[in-house]
């Protein structure tokens, strides 16, 4: 799953256990729905899977841009690698100490980008001023007790996948355009102190009013016709292929790449 801090929105998810090629899949999701739009920062726990899927999602070989032979002898000139990162993304991870199941201490590491923009990124902020995880950890919690086939240690736990997925999705749907969350709320008048409760849909910008759970399944969907070709699905075998001699290449980099 992919959050935005900022909005609380749930913009990509896939449902299946975590692996490379899942990571793969919400990444180029993602990547899809936000039209190449680039992170200024994006956190992650340490799994090593995701700086993989990361260069792949935004970086980009110069072989692949199609470049005239004018193009090419400027970028010649002006030092760009064979392959490039984008210099406005930063990439940052979380280590978490443990001792008797309780979390003691939190470090985080700079992976990509530089320091400085990191912590740019970070003072301007409205959620939160440290590198972190909270934000997904928090909604594990919330979807917990919106589905009940997710509680620990219950009898409603799903026995066939299609409904665990279904009911996964109707989920997210509600939580996204139908709940109100309480840190999203604008104060519109001080005294007495009244508010606009906002959804994340809404603090998104992508809807006006907090949906109800009959406009949500009311809403007419338009399934793929025959003739729509079917998305390629990329694995991470293929995305290691793609990326073969990046660290080299990124190590001969110009700094900040």
């Amino acid at each position: 799953m992919i959050f935005d801090p900022e909005s609380k929105l749930i913009v990509s998810l896939v449902v299946g256990k975590r692996n490379a090629d899942t990571v793969v899949q919400v990444f180029t999701d993602f990547f899809d729905r936000t039209g190449g739009y680039l992170p200024e920062l994006i956190t992650t726990d340490e799994y090593a899977v995701y700086e993989t899927v990361i260069l792949d999602t935004y970086g980009v070989w110069r072989a692949e841009l199609e470049l005239t032979a004018k193009e090419e002898q400027e970028f010649e000139r002006n030092g760009m690698p064979e392959f490039y990162f984008p210099v406005e993304i930063t990439y940052a991870t979380v280590h978490k100490e443990r001792e008797g199941g309780r979390v003691v201490k939190v470090t985080q590491q700079l992976i990509l980008g530089s320091e400085e923009q990191m912590e740019k990124t970070l003072a301007e902020s409205e959620r939160s001023q440290t590198v972190n995880t909270s934000f997904v950890e928090r909604w594990n919690g919330t979807q917990r007790q919106f589905n009940a086939r997710k509680k620990r240690k219950a009898y409603t736990f799903s026995k066939e996948l299609s409904l665990h997925e279904a009911c996964t999705w109707l989920v997210v749907l509600w939580y996204n355009f139908g709940w109100c969350v309480r840190t999203l709320r604008q104060q519109v008048q001080e005294s007495p102190p009244r508010y606009k409760q906002r959804t994340p849909a809404m603090a998104a910008g992508l809807t006006d009013h907090p949906w109800t759970m009959e406009e949500l399944l009311h809403y007419p969907l338009y399934p793929a016709t025959d003739d729509t070709p079917p998305k390629k699905v990329r694995t991470y075998k293929e995305v290691l292929e793609r990326l073969k001699g990046v660290e080299r290449k990124l190590a001969s980099a110009p700094e900040g790449i």
